[in-house]
């Protein structure tokens, strides 16, 4: 689901929320709508509109959750930052993979932020990433130090797919890749983590808790 809020001012910070909890993304307009200079221009609860809903209201943040239906969190803040770098991202999630956080930092989002926040802290986090700054708080960071990652971000992002059922062809489509590229990863994915098979790598995958959240 998609709302969408009248045009903002525009000397005012345009945001777009995404986020598959309607509690949450309710509860984080209500605590954006006590600020001064925030509004909340669209939000929504599937991956896909979002980067047309950035492109509509000229977005200046946007917070999203990394696991939304649609597709890859990490690949559509990569794709946006790279077509808008004017733009800030704040994944806000409640995962504590630091496989998972990883991806984030590793996609350049602005903030990696854990949903356990405080509403002030989370105010203070947006102000410091809107003035310039990049947050990835401690908490964050010692996850990701704890994690033994074999894989890249790359065939991360690609056995996340897998996992999810994609095919080849559908995994060279999202992520902009060639069919070949895509099997060649698949490939040393299953050489580097000592599988024979799909089934195999699912397993091996959810039972080491890597893209668990």
């Amino acid at each position: 689901m998609t709302m969408v809020t009248p045009s903002a001012s525009p000397h005012r910070i345009r945001v777009v929320l995404a986020d598959d909890h309607a509690i949450f993304r309710d509860g984080l307009k209500l605590l954006l709508a006590l600020e001064p200079d925030f509004d909340v221009v669209a939000d929504t609860s599937h991956l896909d509109p979002v980067k047309e809903l950035v492109r509509e209201h000229n977005a200046h943040l946007l917070l999203i959750d990394y696991h939304m239906p649609g597709g890859d969190s990490s690949a559509l803040i990569g794709w946006l930052k790279a077509r808008h770098p004017e733009l800030k991202v704040v994944a806000l999630t409640g995962s504590r993979s630091g496989v998972i956080l990883q991806q984030l930092i590793d996609v350049q989002a602005d903030a990696v932020l854990l949903k356990d926040e405080s509403g002030a802290e989370l105010i203070a986090h947006l102000r410091a990433v809107l003035a310039g700054r990049r947050i990835i708080p401690a908490e964050v960071r010692s996850l990701v130090s704890d994690t033994d990652m074999p894989l890249t971000r790359r065939e991360l992002q690609i056995t996340k797919l897998i996992c999810d059922g994609l095919s080849n062809t559908v995994i060279a489509d999202t992520l902009a890749l060639s069919p070949k590229t895509v099997d060649k990863h698949r490939e040393n994915i299953l050489r580097k983590l000592e599988v024979c098979n799909v089934a195999q790598l699912v397993h091996k995958v959810h039972t080491a808790g890597w893209l668990n959240g």
